[in-house]
């Protein structure tokens, strides 16, 4: 059996010049044909499977068919791609019987992938779960939303904690102002009752 994981340096080339894939690579190719080992062309690169445990890519999925209604699941240790092509190591007959009884759309479940490692005669990890690379993007892009909203929400809240302290700062400036006011209104008062009894002293004959 073969190994499932992508540890081909991309300077690596195949038999006829292919260059190995690895992960970084693989979802560039995207949209392009894929090839089986005879290079039939079996259909369009769709997504890529990563290994919930190992974060490998373990499976493409292959579109095919009317409109592209139908997908086939194939693992890629072993693949190659070209410039515009990915060039499995399976034949589409393979390709095919495997993906018989196989149901995936954005997460394979392990009894899928358990079926698939059979048909296909692949080792994978004791009770590995897959996701698809749209699948991981989607939720990378709700992390990094949800995240922009708590930085917004923060600074706003820091915003409005400094409008509060200047405002409270103004409060307490101005009360300290009504306060002196007041006082000196008071000093003001006790002055002219103090005028007006030695006016009235001062009037006595």
């Amino acid at each position: 059996m073969v190994g499932t994981g992508f540890d081909c340096p991309a300077e690596r080339r195949g038999n006829e010049g292919n260059t190995m894939l690895n992960v970084e690579q693989i979802e560039e190719w995207a949209g392009q044909d894929v090839l089986d080992s005879e290079d039939e062309r079996v259909g369009k690169l769709e997504d890529v499977f990563y290994s919930t445990a190992g974060g490998d890519a373990v499976f493409a999925s292959v579109k095919s068919g009317l409109l592209g209604r139908h997908s086939n699941l194939v693992p890629l240790a072993g693949a190659s791609v070209g410039r515009d092509y990915v060039r499995t190591a399976y034949t589409k007959a393979q390709i095919e019987d495997a993906n018989s009884d196989v149901d995936a759309s954005d997460e394979l479940s392990h009894e899928s992938a358990r079926q698939l490692s059979s048909a296909y005669g692949i080792e994978l990890r004791e009770g590995d779960e897959f996701e698809s690379a749209t699948l991981i993007n989607e939720r990378k892009q709700a992390v990094a939303a949800a995240r922009s909203d708590a930085d917004a929400l923060e600074a706003e809240a820091q915003k409005r904690a400094a409008e509060a302290e200047e405002a409270q700062g103004t409060a307490q400036s101005a009360h300290q102002e009504a306060t002196e006011k007041s006082e000196q209104s008071a000093r003001a008062l006790a002055e002219a009752e103090q005028a007006r009894a030695n006016a009235e002293r001062i009037a006595r004959p």
